[in-house]
């Protein structure tokens, strides 16, 4: 990979126009001589002050260029090996990877995209030591975890962190400012609370576009039933951010097929077994859903486990979250109408990859704008228009990238 440092990311400061001092007429006893001597000095005091508006101008449009001109070597920044001082690399650097349980497909992928970008250290000559914290969706556990990481690597430290609840999103970067490693968050952190508030050390905090997915799978679903019927809906973990903009993706689409009817709604904790006993209850007084709309995949499979024990799977439409490979397989034989990719490999690998150049010094994070420390990154909506164009390039193959590049993960 041949690479370049980033070479400018400061802005021009603006400059201060001076004040003009005006001239005074003595209009009662002035002679036409004064009148004719005064009139060059009124010309020469004019064509100072339009002088000095040109500069003024001159110096805005210097300074938007010069904005500009820095947006642009942030967004072309790529990692230059020749640029990372030799004892950094020959520091063993801690690499982690927090998430709630390998046993979701998806966030086993998160995992798969750290090892990904080890491979990336290992062909730079970094020497380093990677593990997963896996919190077990226990709060407490996922903080601790994040603090005994942090303490052991002595500021040589590098995580990505998906908080189990928005709140713990400040204890996971403060357990990291505190001994001075980088962290990445992703999905879940308070409305109130950004990376800049734990500078340098939280570096960016990242999430696919919940709203704008979820509205999306719901509309393939309700497009499914005709636009009109009975729907259950399992939401995910209460006061989780992702949960909570995907059911808010899904009341807007709601409110565009005001003949779609909830009948149920509860969450299933992200939980396969919860989502399978939901929905069997419900079953037995609403044998006549025509759709289950799911915040993600894990409870997607305990909806088509429970309607599957109904004869009804492939009858009714069924959606979720995460892409998983059973709910792709579903897509491909019907029984689900759509899903989404949020590419964990890319998340997990890009995350660290960021926090791997404020590491090293490549860039400072106090100098990004807001837009490159809190930004979304790509999604994909599978349905059986493109699942087999996605199962391809996804699932036969596992994509191929460049985490000297580390922007490339930024969607917008």
């Amino acid at each position: 990979m041949k690479l370049k440092k980033v070479t400018a990311l400061f802005l021009v400061s603006a400059m201060v126009i001076g004040s003009l001092a005006g001239c005074t007429k003595d209009t009662t006893t002035a002679s036409d001589d004064a009148a004719a001597t005064e009139a060059p000095a009124d010309d020469a005091a004019a064509d100072d002050a339009e002088a000095t508006d040109d500069a003024a101008a001159d110096d805005a449009a210097a300074e938007d260029t010069s904005s500009d001109a820095a947006a642009t070597d942030i967004a072309n920044f790529k990692i230059d090996p020749s640029q990372i001082p030799q004892e950094k690399l020959d520091t063993t650097l801690y690499v982690a990877c927090s998430i709630r349980g390998l046993e979701n497909p998806y966030i086993a992928t998160i995992a798969d995209g750290m090892d990904m970008f080890c491979e990336y250290l290992d062909s730079i000559g970094q020497k380093y030591e990677s593990q997963v914290l896996d919190s077990g969706g226990s709060n407490d556990v996922e903080i601790d975890n994040m603090r005994q990481f942090a303490a052991k690597a002595e500021g040589n430290a590098i995580a990505y962190a998906d908080p189990n609840e928005s709140a713990i999103a400040p204890s996971l970067a403060e357990a990291m400012a505190s001994s001075g490693g980088y962290i990445g968050t992703a999905w879940n952190k308070p409305d109130d609370v950004e990376p800049a508030d734990y500078d340098p050390n939280w570096v960016i905090h990242t999430s696919a576009d919940n709203v704008a997915n979820a509205k999306a799978t719901a509309t393939a679903l309700f497009e499914s039933m005709g636009g009109s019927g009975k729907i259950f809906v399992v939401e995910g973990l209460l006061g989780n951010t992702a949960n909570n903009e995907r059911v808010e993706g899904l009341e807007q689409a709601l409110a565009e097929y005001p003949d779609i009817e909830v009948a149920h709604q509860d969450t299933g904790n992200w939980n396969t077994d919860e989502a399978l006993t939901l929905v069997e209850t419900w079953l037995n007084d609403t044998p006549d859903v025509g759709g289950i709309w799911c915040a993600n995949d894990n409870m997607a499979t305990g909806v088509l486990q429970a309607l599957d024990a109904k004869g009804l799977k492939g009858e009714v439409g069924v959606t979720g979250c995460d892409a998983n490979t059973d709910i792709i397989e579903g897509i491909q034989d019907g029984s689900v109408t759509a899903t989404v990719s949020s590419n964990g490999y890319l998340q997990g690998g890009y995350t660290l990859a960021i926090c791997y150049a404020a590491w090293t010094g490549l860039i400072d994070p106090t100098t990004l704008p807001d837009e490159y420390r809190n930004f979304k990154t790509p999604a994909i909506i599978v349905t059986a228009d493109n699942v087999e164009e996605y199962v391809a390039e996804y699932v036969d193959n596992i994509p191929e990238y460049d985490f000297s590049d580390i922007w490339f993960c930024k969607a917008d």
